[in-house]
């Protein structure tokens, strides 16, 4: 059987085209991994990026997280400092008192120095007895004089608070101690200690 030109133009063109086909399909398919490439590229360099981003973060989140504890510490130092601390000869006094075999009464005056304050310490001085003055800071920060001759004399000074202005003092636990510390301060200048 002999074929026309026709007939073979024919398959020649189906063959073509499947060949074009086929050229399509394959171009179509590289362009749509080379999209998919592109997408998954750009998301994996804005992952990287938020990374790196969040990596920044995370050491300014801790940079601050270590500053306020730096500052809490240091908070914490301070308000350690302000509280008073009891030394080896307050330790050796305070047994002294409790554990002693000699039956002994503990003269004390409360919330002076007053006006009557000059008169007791004569008395005082001219009986060679020592007493305790649980002194006010804002009485100390009138008359330094007189707790500086009670301290020169040898009698004990005794931290009664600043003001007794109890509204105030009782506001909060840092009120308490802002109390005591000032009345510290107080009698720490008239007796001319640091």
């Amino acid at each position: 059987m002999v074929r026309d030109e026709e007939d073979i133009n024919i398959y020649e063109i189906e063959t073509n085209d499947k060949i074009d086909k086929k050229k399509k399909i394959l171009i179509i398919l590289i362009i749509i991994a080379l999209i998919l490439i592109i997408i998954v590229g750009k998301n994996i360099v804005t992952i990287i990026k938020g990374n790196k981003q969040c990596e920044i973060y995370e050491k300014q989140v801790a940079k601050i997280l270590e500053e306020e504890q730096k500052k809490k510490d240091e908070e914490e130092r301070k308000r350690q400092e302000k509280l008073p601390k009891l030394t080896e000869v307050g330790m050796q006094n305070i047994e002294k008192i409790y554990k002693s075999e000699t039956k002994r009464a503990f003269l004390t005056f409360d919330d002076g120095p007053t006006d009557i304050t000059p008169r007791i310490l004569d008395i005082l001085k001219q009986e060679n007895i020592k007493a305790t003055f649980f002194v006010l800071g804002s009485n100390v920060k009138k008359k330094p004089e007189l707790v500086k001759r009670m301290y020169d004399e040898g009698h004990f000074i005794a931290n009664h608070g600043y003001s007794h202005v109890y509204s105030n003092i009782y506001s909060s636990p840092q009120a308490v101690l802002d109390e005591f510390n000032s009345c510290n301060e107080e009698v720490k200048k008239a007796i001319r200690r640091k």
